[in-house]
C-alpha cells in the first residue's frame, strides 16, 4: 500500500515539481539562446589561453546561424568579437559582402566591413533574378535582419540606374534605402538627378528625390524637313 501524505506533505511535493519544471524552462531557455559558432583553418591555430585570444590561418571559414565568412586569417578574442582578414568574404542568403577588413560581433549580430567595400545582393526581376551592387568606404550589416548603413563614397547601383552619396542607410523588410549628402542619381534613360536625399528601391527600378531636387534629361531635336 502506497504511504498516505498529509496535506502538508502534498503541499510541499507540488513546490518542489513546480520548482523543477521552472529550472528545466530556464535552462532550455539559456540553452536556446547560444550560437554554435564552427572555425575552420588549412594552415595553423594558434591559441593564447592566458590573453583569450585564438587566430587561425589559411583558408579560414567561419560559420554561424546562416552566416558563413571565408578569409586568409581570423583572429578572434573572448569569443565573440574576430577581426577578419585577407580576401575577406561574407555569404548570407542572397547577400555577398567582401571588403578588406572584417569585424565580426558574434553575439550581437552584426559585422563592420572596411576599406573597398562591396556589397552584392540578389533581388527578383522580370525573368529572373538582377544584382543589386553597393560600394562604400564602411559598411555596418545587422545580420538578424540583413540591414546595413553603408558611409564614405556610396554608390549604388540596380540595372542601369545608380545612385551616390555620402551615406545610405538600408531596410531589408521594406526594400529600401535612403542615401544622404550630395545625391546624384542617373537613371536608365540618361536623366541625372541631384538632391538631399534619395528613395532609392532595390526590388524594382524606382527612385524618389527629395530636398533641393535638380532633374536634368536632354530631348532630340526634330529636323525640319
Amino acid at each position: 500500500m502506497a504511504p498516505y501524505l498529509g496535506d502538508k506533505a502534498k503541499l510541499v511535493f507540488a513546490t518542489v515539481l513546480v520548482g523543477v519544471a521552472a529550472i528545466c524552462l530556464l535552462t532550455q531557455g539559456v540553452w536556446a539562446a547560444k550560437e554554435k559558432v564552427v572555425v575552420t583553418a588549412d594552415k595553423r591555430v594558434t591559441i593564447d589561453f592566458d590573453a583569450d585570444v585564438t587566430v587561425f590561418e589559411g583558408n579560414v571559414k567561419i560559420a554561424y546561424s546562416d552566416v558563413v565568412i571565408s578569409a586568409d586569417r581570423a583572429e578572434i578574442k573572448g569569443r565573440n568579437t574576430a577581426t577578419i582578414t585577407g580576401n575577406v568574404k561574407l555569404v548570407q542568403q542572397d547577400i555577398t559582402l567582401e571588403g578588406k577588413v572584417l569585424t565580426a560581433y558574434i553575439s550581437e549580430k552584426r559585422v563592420v566591413v572596411e576599406d573597398g567595400v562591396t556589397l552584392t545582393k540578389k533581388e527578383a526581376a522580370p525573368g529572373g533574378k538582377e544584382d543589386v551592387v553597393v560600394t562604400c568606404g564602411r559598411m555596418e550589416l545587422d545580420t538578424n535582419t540583413r540591414g546595413f548603413v553603408a558611409s564614405g563614397n556610396v554608390e549604388m547601383k540596380r540595372g542601369d540606374t545608380l545612385a551616390r552619396g555620402e551615406r545610405a542607410t538600408y531596410t531589408e523588410k521594406d526594400k529600401l534605402a535612403i542615401l544622404e549628402g550630395n545625391v546624384f542619381a542617373k537613371g536608365k534613360n540618361g536623366e541625372t538627378v541631384n538632391c538631399a536625399r534619395l528613395l532609392f528601391r532595390t526590388d524594382r527600378d524606382y527612385i524618389e528625390a527629395l530636398d533641393k531636387v535638380t532633374l536634368e534629361f536632354e530631348v532630340e531635336e526634330k529636323q525640319n524637313p
